[in-house]
């Protein structure tokens, strides 16, 4: 397969054919689009595990950073609050009760009640 180029706005390589892609988490050729999917959405794809041994069912991979808008995406602001300790508590913030504020994997492993703000840009 030749190597391509993407640009940020053009339709990502799996929702251009029908094969199945690799799952990211048992590693079988078993990730098909889901049906959550959005086609009009460059910067995400959800898809579908259909082994049934593997527990990763739906998946979302996520632009974090491109050439274009992803960092002003809600999606990704809302993941980088997460990842970021705060120095002072702010009102509503969940993450500032983990006493090692460094621990990112413990903040998205958190179950607890989270509350985000996250306001979108009117004029986009």
């Amino acid at each position: 397969m030749a190597e391509t180029e993407w640009e940020a706005g053009e339709a990502p390589w799996a929702r251009q054919g029908t094969e199945q892609l690799l799952c990211y988490f048992c590693g079988g050729h078993a990730a098909i689009l889901s049906s959550g999917d959005r086609p009009d959405d460059p910067g995400r794809l959800e898809l579908y595990c259909d082994n049934q041994m593997c527990d990763a069912r739906e998946v979302i991979v996520l632009v974090k950073r491109d050439g274009a808008d992803a960092p002003d995406r809600a999606d990704v602001r809302a993941l980088r609050e997460v990842d970021r300790p705060r120095e002072t508590s702010a009102a509503l913030d969940v993450m500032a009760r983990y006493e090692d504020s460094k621990n990112i994997t413990a903040r998205r492993l958190s179950t607890t009640s989270l509350a985000l703000v996250v306001e979108a840009d009117e004029e986009k």
